[in-house]
């Protein structure tokens, strides 16, 4: 079952040049959500002063989303709908040459899964709510996290843990780290969790 990715934010801005990039309004949305330094080695990790960024207007709009379909949701709903946070596509020409993008989700992954055999060689455990995955596809990192929303049924914070990718194939495994990291402490922030998790600012290392 394919499911359509949401996009929340205005149109596309062309972002040419540093002084464009700055005054750019969904830039400064990513800058938001991921680190004003991180995105700016974003920018020039993919080689372009031509980029195009879209994505959501503040962490709290995230949130929200987030928080109402955790209420509603039961042990039979395998789908969770995924949002995308910040997309920067690098384009020379009219060919697009580099893209990195930031995207938050209920994960289909239980923190009980966390010590199969299989995910147990790829996945770090930061700490006891906080997993992180390396290389989960080309150029694609992943953090899920432990958050009970009041209002949701009890198997939720186990059952029902936010997932947090960045993938960009350009980017080298400490930047797409710090991407990570920044944008999930940014969500985090504004949920509503009865025990945050506690993002590291340091990647897991491996056990």
């Amino acid at each position: 079952m394919g499911i359509a990715v949401l996009v929340i934010g205005g149109n596309l801005s062309d972002c040419s040049g540093d002084d464009d990039r700055a005054d750019s309004p969904n830039l400064r949305q990513c800058k938001h959500l991921l680190g004003s330094g991180n995105v700016d080695s974003v920018v020039d990790a993919i080689g372009s002063s031509d980029v195009e960024a879209r994505g959501t207007p503040q962490a709290d709009v995230l949130a929200d989303l987030l928080t109402k379909e955790a209420k509603r949701w039961q042990k039979a709903d395998l789908p969770h709908t995924p949002y995308t946070a910040c997309r920067m596509s690098a384009f020379e020409g009219d060919r697009i040459i580099g893209t990195v993008d930031a995207s938050v989700k209920w994960s289909a992954l239980s923190l009980g899964m966390m010590d199969s055999p299989k995910n147990s060689r790829t996945w770090r455990q930061a700490n006891e709510s906080v997993y992180v995955e390396t290389e989960s596809g080309p150029g694609r990192m992943r953090l899920i996290a432990k958050c009970a929303v009041p209002g949701a049924i009890d198997s939720q914070p186990s059952d029902l843990p936010l997932q947090f990718d960045v993938t960009g194939v350009t980017l080298g495994t400490e930047l797409r780290w710090e991407l990570l990291s920044a944008f999930a402490r940014s969500v985090v922030e504004e949920m509503d969790c009865e025990k945050p998790p506690a993002i590291p600012s340091a990647l897991p290392a491996v056990a």
